[in-house]
Formats: C-alpha cells, structure tokens, sequence
C-alpha cells in the first residue's frame, strides 16, 4: 500500500558564498527525514524529492515545488505534503512599502546560492513573503494538508552564545543582498510586493493554508551537533517513543520541548495545528494484524483459526494497535491451545501474569507452528561456502528441534535433509543470488522447477526461504473434512475486451489452465459456483510461483452484512489491482463494466519470458474472518485497505465451515 506522502526535502551544509559559514549535519538531517518517511511511514522514494547541497538553488527549489507538489498530478487533494528544510536561514532589511508600519527585518531561507551574484543583482533565498505564496497556490490546488517544517533560525546567536559555538548555529548573517534584490527574488506567482495583509515571518503567524513546525522561536537560535539539529533528532527521538498516529502536531512539539536546550524552544503555528500528524493519512491499517479480545479469564480469543493455517502452538505477537509507521511494541507472547475454524484461544506464554495486560488488541503470527516442517536441502557452493555453512546452522536438522524449547529461528518451521529426493526444495548459494530447485510434486508439475532469486546474505536467503515455506504452507493447506467438496467449483472464461461477452468455455480442466499470451490484453472472468445450502464469504488469492508473492484478488467488505456467494447461486470475482509478477503479469479489473459481476482478470507474460504460472486459490467460509495477513509481497493499495482489514462481526461457536479449491494458470508464448 502506497502512503500518500510527498515530499520535497532539502538540505544544505555547505554553500557556494564564501561568506557564509558552512554547517555540518544539515544534509545528514535531510536523509534522517527521508528514512523516516520511506523506512517507518513506507513512503515510495519516487513521492520524494530529494534537493542537497549544490543541487538546493534558489531556481532548483521553487521549480521542484511547482512540479513535484503543485503541479503533480499524482497528488490528490486531501493527500499529505510535507516540505522540510535544514540549512542556515538570515534576515534582510524590508523594502520600502513592504510593512506598513516602516522597515523591518524580513525572514529568508538560505539556497546554495544565496548572497551571491545572478542576472538581477544578488540572490536573496526564499523569503517568508515567497514560501507562504508558494503554499498558498499549493493548498488551493492539493488542499491544506500541508507541513512546513524549519530546522533554521533567523537570529544571531544571542551574547550569552560563545563565539565558539556560532559554527553550530542554523543562521547566518546577510552581506551583499539588499533589499532590492529581496523585491528581485519574489516567487513569480507572489501577487504584490506590498499585500494588504503582510506576512511576518515564517512561524509568528499562523494560516488556514498550512502548519509550520519550526525549530525556535523567534529571536532564538536553532542549533546541530555531531548527530544532527538538535530539533530534528529530537523529532526523530519523539517517534521512537511514542506512537504517531496518535500525535496532533501541537502534542508533538510538546514531546519535542523537553529534549532541547532550555534556550531552544519548538514553535507550531496553524489554524489545523490540532489535526494529528499528515492527517492522519500514512497511518493506515496493517493487514498483517488480526484482532483478539477476552475469552476467559485467563484465554484470549484470537480471530484466525484453521482456514488461515492456524494450529495447536501457533504463536502470536499481542500489540495496542494495527497502524503502519507507529511505534508497536509486543506487549506479550501468546500460543494457541485451541483451533475453531476462523478463530482460535490461546494462552500468554508467560508464566507471571501482568497486572497491566490488555484484554483486546491486535496480534501478528511470528511463528506458524506447521506440524509437517518445509524440508530444504543444501547443495554444495564453492564459491558461498561461509553462506552456506550460516545457512546450515539457522535451519534445524532434526525434528526434535522444532519443540517449544528449540523452535525454529524462522517463522515456518524447516527442516534441513541431506539429499534433495527428500526436500520441498533444494537450494544453492551463489555470489548475489540464491537458486531453488522445486521437488515438491504440485509446483514441480505446474510450474518452474528452477526459479533464481536475488540474494547475497544469509539474513536474505532466510527470508527467501520464510516466504517459500509460507506460500508452501498456503497452497497446500486444506480442510481434512472438506464439507464443501464438490459443491463449490471455479470456472475461468475469457472475454471480448470491447463488448465483454463470453468468447470461450471454461478454461479450467482438472484444475488446471493454459492460456496462450497473444498479445492483444485479453481479459478473463472466474466465476465461482455455491451448490450447497449454506451462504458463504468467498476469498480468491493468487499465488505467484516465481517469486512466492501472495496477494487477494478477492476480499468481501469487512462492512458487508450478507454474503457475497448466496447458496445455489454463482458470481464473478475480481478487483481492481495490478500484480506485476517475475514471470507475467496479472491485472485485475472493473473498468467498462455495468454491472457488480462483470470484473475481469489478464495474464500476459513479460518480456524476455516463455513461460509462467501461478495459482488460483480460493477459500470460502460461512462467516466472515479478515484473510489478508496471510499475503506476503508489495503492501496493498491504498483504495482497499480500509475495506478489506477489520474484526470479524460475528462470534460463531458452533456451526462454521470452511473450504478450498484451487486451480493452476500457466501461460505460455505464442
């Protein structure tokens, strides 16, 4: 799922006048704020622009501006913009007419370039004048959620500051500019050089366009150290310690107070100041957490159970929350002791219970507990020996080893064997690159057999292998009693891409599907049969062989009070997503259609392939029960997140039932 958060950022330390003095961690605190956007707020990098150094002019800066923020059609109006600056700020003299009421000085942010010479006489930065114009054009395009965040000053270091401890002060003094150039240097879309209402400065007054989060107040000094400005990683510290998403911007500068100088005092100004952090927006739901709440006294009642892999000694990570990019920690460890089909009671694996210990939450699976463990086998690498030889010691040789008391180190349990005939798969270690070959029966007959995956240390070869063991564990899980064996089918059609009318008959014999990539897009519909006389919530996964990404086609809204797939009745599935696959790509969508069965699905091989295959994996329920933590690959898209996580409506003991069906794609060139 993408944040919708962009940014600009810039960062300056060293400066092109020799006049200036240059600063040390300005550009360090660009790339913290950037990190923290892409690394805790999963921000995409190409939603942020990045201007350091040389590359921060005056011309750089107000272009970047206009087309990364106002000017970006990717922005919607609503989504966060964030535009940071640390570097020097200074003050120059007003022009006449500029304040009504006589000269002052006139807030600005130093570019690269400031004080020096262009075509119409010296550079004057950014004035406050500038920037507010500039925000104002942007909220008028994008909407108000908008942050300005300051790591400057733009006053002198006061007496009390040592001549010593200026090289650590955010401000500089103003040496050539005058205040014709300040007139010269106006953004172009600033509507009077002498507006009725003049700006004072960029955080004395607070707008309905935007909120400034600036490092000082006026008349203090914004200061760095060997880490960084000290506001900035006060910033940074605050997010480590308490949770975001629950943060207003007024209650963050509150955090921020303590951890600086009692000379240093953070400023928030803003007619929204209140709002919580971006709005709200990079908080989203995490589909990986499912709900608990109280079962008994001393149980909690967690909803996943056996239709999501769930078994006796599953364990489970408690948290307050299930928000993306804010803090979480585990509160507790809890095991499963017993399994129902959509949820389970499990028990804290603590032998001392906590006085404070929450009765409903979320949890997060850490370990699956699969009784029948993945096998790997290792081959022999000259070139990986010391990989290899880790490799060997994360992953167990001997079943005893997967008990409570030694479990595995990954979150599927493995275990290692000593000759391929015996594994799942057989891996190899290379320079960048880890190679598996595929032994198990129902991949090695639909699929790849050998499949190459970047790789070049053993943290990442583990991870590889987690996601194989998890999309093993999914594909071949099942319901031992299949109550709906027979009664729910799944049929594949393809479809005339203009009228979308039915151009073929069912594509899926014994389960199986091959489809020939012509070229022309086409487009396909599953359509899912209920014979049996019970409602049920349909879940459609794809599964994609060359890469173990697991991702929902399909997922009824957590809203919905009826079932989607009625008894003795059928539908057609799919959603409006792209999956952009190893070996092709598989695009679903809803556009052109007319009615609430009509969305479609196209598999097309991407280039240089010849072949690819994936699987169709279809769970049903008589209950509704959140199936998205079972995906792994790219984070969901933001349009669906909101309706596909929630708690279970229902408290079903007694008569659900689940099932499953599943059908192989494959598709080849013409």
């Amino acid at each position: 799922m993408a944040s919708r958060v962009f940014a600009l950022i810039i960062g300056i330390d060293k400066y092109k006048s020799g006049n200036i003095w240059d600063l040390e961690t300005a550009v360090d605190d660009a790339n913290s704020i950037k990190h923290l956007l892409t690394h805790d707020l999963h921000v995409p990098r190409d939603q942020i622009c990045m201007l350091l150094g040389k590359q921060a002019t005056k011309h750089n800066i107000e272009q970047s501006f206009s087309s990364h923020l106002t000017n970006n059609s990717a922005i919607e109006p609503g989504d966060a913009m964030l535009i940071y600056f640390a570097g020097h700020g200074s003050s120059i003299r007003s022009p006449r007419g500029w304040y009504g009421d006589g000269p002052k000085d006139v807030e600005v942010l130093c570019t690269f370039d400031y004080d020096t010479k262009w075509s119409e006489g010296r550079v004057a930065g950014i004035s406050d004048r500038s920037m507010h114009a500039m925000i104002g054009e942007l909220c008028r395009a994008k909407g108000d959620n908008i942050t300005l965040i300051l790591d400057c000053c733009f006053s002198p270091p006061s007496s009390r500051v040592a001549l010593r401890e200026r090289r650590h002060t955010r401000w500089t003094p103003t040496s050539k500019a005058t205040p014709n150039d300040l007139l010269a240097c106006l953004w172009k879309g600033t509507s009077s050089p002498t507006p009725s209402t003049p700006t004072r400065g960029f955080s004395r007054i607070g707008t309905d366009t935007h909120i400034v989060l600036a490092a000082c107040k006026p008349g203090e000094c914004a200061t760095e150290g060997k880490a960084g400005g000290n506001f900035t990683q006060a910033l940074l510290r605050t997010k480590d310690t308490i949770p975001l998403h629950t943060l207003s911007y007024v209650e963050l500068t509150r955090q921020i107070t303590p951890l600086l100088d009692e000379d240093q005092h953070p400023v928030c100004v803003g007619k929204q100041k209140d709002r919580i952090l971006f709005d709200n927006l990079p908080f989203y739901p995490d589909v990986r957490y499912v709900s608990f709440g109280s079962y008994d006294e001393e149980k909690l009642r967690v909803d996943a159970g056996a239709i999501h892999g769930i078994a006796e000694g599953t364990e489970f990570s408690i948290h307050r929350h299930n928000r993306r990019g804010s803090l979480n920690p585990v509160l507790a460890t809890l095991s499963v002791v017993e399994v129902h089909p959509t949820w389970c009671v499990a028990r804290n694996k603590s032998t001392t219970r906590s006085k404070s210990a929450i009765r409903e939450g979320w949890a997060r699976v850490t370990r699956w507990n699969n009784r029948t463990p993945f096998r790997v086998h290792l081959r022999k690498s000259f070139f990986s020996f010391f990989r290899r030889f880790r490799l060997r010691r994360e992953i167990p040789s001997r079943s005893s080893s997967l008990d409570d008391s030694n479990p595995s180190k990954t979150n599927v349990n493995m275990l290692r064997v000593r000759s391929a005939s015996q594994s799942d798969v057989s891996v190899q270690v290379r320079r960048r690159e880890i190679v598996l070959e595929r032994q198990d029966d129902v991949i090695a007959a639909n699929c790849r057999r050998i499949i190459h995956l970047s790789s070049d240390r053993t943290s990442s070869d583990l991870k590889v292998l987690d996601a194989a063991a998890h999309f093993h564990l999914h594909l071949h899980r099942k319901n031992p009693q299949r109550p709906l064996h027979g009664l729910v089918s799944m049929e594949l059609f393809r479809l005339d891409s203009g009228s979308w009318n039915r151009v073929s008959g069912n594509l899926l014999v014994d389960g199986r599907a091959q489809i020939t990539d012509d070229e022309k897009k086409s487009i396909y519909a599953v359509e899912l049969h209920n014979n049996s006389d019970t409602d049920l919530y349909p879940y459609l996964a794809y599964m994609d062989s060359s890469g173990y990404g697991i991702s929902m086609v399909y997922h009824p809204d957590a809203a919905s009070h009826v079932a989607p797939l009625r008894k003795h009745s059928r539908m057609v599935i799919g959603e409006f997503r792209i999956f952009c696959l190893q070996q092709f790509l598989i695009s679903v969508g809803d556009e052109g259609s007319t009615a609430t069965n009509s969305e479609a699905l196209s598999f097309n091989l991407l280039p240089g392939a010849d072949v690819g295959a994936g699987f169709l994996k279809l769970f049903v329920s008589s209950t509704f029960t959140p199936m998205t933590f079972i995906e792994q690959g790219p984070p969901l898209s933001m349009s669906h997140a909101s309706t596909r996580q929630g708690k279970s409506k229902e408290r079903s003991d007694g008569n659900e039932l689940w099932d499953s069906v599943i059908a192989c794609v494959t598709v080849v060139r013409k």
